[in-house]
């Protein structure tokens, strides 16, 4: 009878969350094994990801646990240490990056060398340096502000 009432309210609670959510800790997943130079490294990164369970277990405590937070509370707790800024592609080499807490913007353009050179609205230089899928800005007045990409 416990387990029928455990499962019973198991069903519910699941069933009664009906919210899909943003599925921060699968997109974490994914972009770490994205995040490789090497699309044979990446791969084998992948394969691990799949053979070990971590693809099923962050797809699991998405949706049972931070799915479900997002639902009831309005907002996924992962997403406090996601981007503080909007990233819109201009071309393959250029990006405009928007701050969301400050409103300020700036140019990111990669060079033919892979490196990267940052601007703001009035062309100051901002040193950027960009490690996988995190962008690292040192503005002018020596604050650092990182970003996911």
């Amino acid at each position: 009878m416990k387990k029928m009432i455990y499962g019973a309210v198991a069903a519910l609670v699941l069933a009664t969350t009906g919210c899909t959510g943003s599925f921060q800790v699968m997109q974490a997943v994914h972009r770490w094994h994205r995040d490789f130079e090497n699309r044979w490294t990446d791969e084998i990164c992948y394969l691990v990801a799949v053979i070990l369970p971590i693809y099923a277990a962050s797809y699991t405590v998405d949706t049972i646990f931070f799915n479900s937070v997002e639902f009831w509370m309005g907002n996924n707790p992962l997403q406090a240490n996601t981007a503080e800024a909007t990233i819109t592609r201009v071309d393959a080499n250029t990006a405009i990056v928007q701050s969301k807490t400050t409103g300020a913007t700036y140019t990111l353009t990669r060079a033919a060398d892979g490196t990267f050179a940052m601007t703001d609205m009035q062309g100051n230089t901002v040193s950027a340096e960009v490690k996988g899928s995190l962008l690292s800005m040192t503005l002018p007045d020596g604050t650092t502000r990182t970003t996911l990409l």
